[in-house]
């Protein structure tokens, strides 16, 4: 294929990733149709029309190829001032076509209409009608909260907590690491185990407990693990995609505002705070996950000004680069 041809569906403009997104109505078979110029690699069926996996409507193959236009000269005036007309992504093109194409998979796998259905969940008593103290109830609540708004039954499914220090529990219980969750455990705030026969946890570090963002990001992605993995539409873990999918189902904003997560120390004779980071995909990616899906979703905004400023800013970017470009 010629550098200066671009293929997309003429209809969204959705771009082919290179994954078998097409099956062969005789033999079966699936792969890329324009690897092959529609043409299936095993019984040699050629196609003339293609189905888009983005909007689902079909076109003649050839409209699909489009010859990138030559950029037009740009005067000194318009090239100095093209700054403040044009919004900047805040994200690479890969990064660009990777969020598109797996929100995309996220919707074959649950259902367009399902995806189309969520909005973004906010930290206000419309979704967590309880005063937050930091205590394990108040994680049991959240945890529970989190099973309804993402359809899990939960039946199989059981909060536990651990610490990679000795901590007192509210009960007067004084807990320290199990064997098993030393060593690949240390650093991380939380995990997904499936002990098989109908036994599965979500474990969460104690020091979640001291923020309800970052609580409710942790146990968000721990919980899309569980869809993706315990409901056996994946079969490999993929940390990116469960990000993605905790963004999907509405919780951007917690995974966002708690990618900078901040915790205090103490010591023998000093105390003071550390940073380090959470979650799998930076705030960038978040943020343009969030704007893909506000337009997907035709999304009321009037959760905005619950991210950070530094979200906010990459989100609005997000949203007017979008909005320039489809």
């Amino acid at each position: 294929m010629e550098d200066n041809i671009i293929i997309r569906c003429c209809l969204c403009g959705w771009k082919p990733d290179g994954k078998p997104r097409w099956k062969c109505s005789d033999c079966g078979t699936k792969w890329d149709t324009f690897s092959t110029n529609a043409k299936c690699p095993t019984c040699s069926r050629v196609y003339i029309d293609t189905s888009c996996p983005n909007c689902h409507q079909t076109t003649l193959n050839s409209d699909w190829y489009y010859e990138a236009p030559e950029p037009e000269p740009k005067s000194f005036l318009e090239t100095l001032m093209f700054w403040k007309s044009k919004s900047q992504c805040p994200v690479t093109l890969d990064d660009e076509v990777w969020i598109s194409n797996e929100i995309v998979h996220l919707s074959e796998m649950f259902g367009e209409d399902y995806l189309k259905s969520l909005t973004t969940i906010t930290p206000d008593a419309k979704y967590f009608n309880r005063p937050f103290t930091g205590t394990e109830d108040d994680a049991q609540y959240i945890f529970d909260r989190l099973l309804s708004l993402m359809n899990i039954d939960g039946w199989e499914l059981r909060l536990m907590f651990y610490s990679t220090s000795p901590i007192k529990l509210s009960g007067g219980i004084t807990t320290t690491p199990s064997e098993r969750l030393k060593g690949s455990w240390n650093g991380s705030s939380g995990r997904y185990v499936d002990n098989g026969l109908g036994h599965k946890e979500i474990w969460i570090e104690m020091n979640e407990l001291n923020d309800l963002s970052s609580l409710v990001a942790t146990i968000a992605h721990e919980l899309s693990h569980y869809k993706l993995l315990g409901e056996n539409r994946v079969e490999e873990n993929d940390e990116h995609l469960t990000d993605l999918l905790a963004v999907a189902l509405g919780f951007g904003i917690f995974m966002g505002n708690s990618y900078f997560y901040f915790s205090q120390w103490t010591g023998s004779s000093r105390q003071g705070w550390k940073m380090k980071k959470k979650g799998y995909l930076p705030e960038q990616a978040i943020a343009y996950a969030m704007a893909w899906l506000a337009y997907y979703r035709d999304e009321d905004l009037s959760w905005k000004p619950y991210l950070n400023k530094t979200m906010l800013k990459y989100f609005e970017q997000s949203y007017d680069y979008i909005g320039q470009n489809l």
